[in-house]
């Protein structure tokens, strides 16, 4: 009976990393730095450090600022990717059905790039009208949040008719790869 309570009760602990200015300490308490350091992630880095027992509400305390710096940095560097990619909005495109053809500029591709343009228009016309306005939001750079507020979705509804959207776009466009 006791080693299903043992089971059941979860143990924490708190990754203590190991450098110069730790070592001291963790001497000091009866650690070994040669059998009790293990490697593990602090965050998003893997480090050495000796893990220390604690209740839940101390591991809780101690790793919440990691995961929200964790969490802010993986935003950052998602406002990073989309910010290289520049938004076209639908009217955009629809005024840029002709090219003008230069020397050396392959005609065939130009062709080709019309048709596909012109499927395209043909598919976006075809869209339900929330995912068509959603759709020339995305182009315009609005943000999911502020689509949703728009479209009465949430974020995650927004994203995933979007997702569902550039799935059948690319489908119906895969012949022009």
């Amino acid at each position: 009976m006791e080693n299903l309570q043992t089971k059941s009760e979860k143990q924490y602990y708190i990754p203590m990393e190991v450098n110069e200015t730790s070592k001291e300490f963790i001497i000091a308490n009866g650690y070994n730095l040669s059998t009790d350091a293990v490697c593990t992630k602090i965050g998003h880095r893997t480090v050495r450090a000796i893990m220390i027992p604690a209740t839940k509400e101390q591991y809780l305390e101690y790793m919440r600022p990691l995961w929200r710096e964790d969490k802010q940095g993986q935003r950052a560097s998602k406002q990073e990717d989309e910010s290289k990619m520049q938004p076209v909005s639908l009217d955009q495109l629809y005024e840029s059905t002709e090219y003008e053809v230069s020397d050396g500029v392959d005609l065939e591709a130009n062709l080709i790039k019309q048709e596909m343009i012109a499927e395209l228009h043909a598919a976006l016309d075809e869209l339900e009208e929330m995912d068509r306005t959603i759709m020339t939001m995305f182009g315009d750079g609005a943000t999911e949040k502020q689509i949703a507020e728009v479209v009465h979705l949430s974020q995650k509804g927004v994203n995933k008719r979007k997702k569902k959207v550039m799935v059948q776009l690319k489908t119906r466009l895969k012949d022009f790869e």
